[in-house]
């Protein structure tokens, strides 16, 4: 797997598999990089060119004078896309990255042929679905506090301990994680505490995808505006975002494959590498490939 820097209005790394077959762009989640897609990459580029971007503020993608909102980041993706390729390209978004990769399609829909959005950022639609999981990823929406408490959180945690903290929240109980992959995160969270600018940027993005789904109501004229085939998958474990928000987006676009898939966590590419792989190779072939 190639590993890449392009100028996009400042640097933007990526990484690239595959030279053949239908473009897939990789869009990460909130606090991650490129490396979310570690399980998956190789075996997507077997039949695809697939591109996983780190955005802005995350990864080895520093801010450069660029906001790091999820607004300013589908401008990103929009962006790379065009440079990258003339082909429309399938934008493949996980929790964050689905959010993005919804708004990117949206505002920029030539440039899209499809989307496959895993466990994707969604409004909260049911008081109850509140965990304790989620209570703590609001810490950074707290005005003036946020940069702060990430900080002592680093502060107090070693790369490893933050690396198994994070695996614990997106996994549901049980998974594995192969060990390469968990060296590769780790080896990132040690890069990422050497680059001044990572907590801001966590904290600003985490605010601005606080802004984007405050309103269900609102949200629901932007999932109406999708125009692209799409692909929902979301887990039945996920304590990130709840599966009662992924059900709302698939009762608001029946239109839609909707995948619950049962037992499963927040980052499915991770917990079964083969299962998704085939439900992203499938689905392209009915749902893309055939209608053009």
């Amino acid at each position: 797997m190639k590993s890449h820097f392009i100028d996009v209005d400042g640097p933007v790394h990526y990484q690239e598999v595959g030279d053949d077959g239908p473009v897939l762009l990789l869009v990460h989640g909130i606090g991650a990089s490129y490396l979310s897609w570690y399980p998956v990459v190789e075996a997507l580029g077997e039949r695809h060119r697939v591109l996983a971007i780190d955005l802005i503020g995350h990864g080895f993608t520093p801010p450069h004078g660029r906001k790091t909102t999820v607004r300013r980041n589908s401008e990103l993706v929009a962006e790379f896309a065009d440079i990258m390729t003339d082909q429309q390209v399938i934008l493949i978004g996980n929790s964050m990255g689905g959010l993005v990769s919804i708004l990117t399609a949206v505002s920029r829909p030539e440039l899209i042929a499809g989307l496959i959005l895993v466990n994707p950022a969604m409004p909260i639609v049911s008081v109850r679905s509140i965990s304790r999981e989620r209570q703590r990823l609001a810490l950074p929406l707290l005005p003036l506090l946020g940069n702060s408490a990430a900080r002592y959180y680093y502060h107090e945690r070693s790369a490893e301990e933050e690396v198994d903290d994070t695996f614990r929240l997106v996994l549901s109980r049980g998974a594995q994680v192969h060990p390469l992959h968990r060296a590769a995160a780790i080896e990132m969270a040690r890069a990422r505490r050497e680059m001044e600018w990572s907590i801001p940027a966590f904290t600003d993005s985490a605010r601005s995808i606080a802004v984007e789904l405050a309103s269900a109501r609102r949200f629901r004229k932007t999932l109406h505006q999708i125009s692209q085939p799409t692909l929902l998958i979301h887990g039945t474990e996920d304590r990130v975002v709840h599966p009662s928000s992924a059900e709302w987006a698939a009762n608001e676009r029946p239109d839609w494959q909707f995948e619950m898939i049962q037992d499963m966590g927040h980052t499915p590419q991770v917990e079964d590498p083969d299962l998704f792989v085939s439900l992203v190779d499938t689905w392209i072939h009915k749902a893309v490939l055939q209608i053009k």
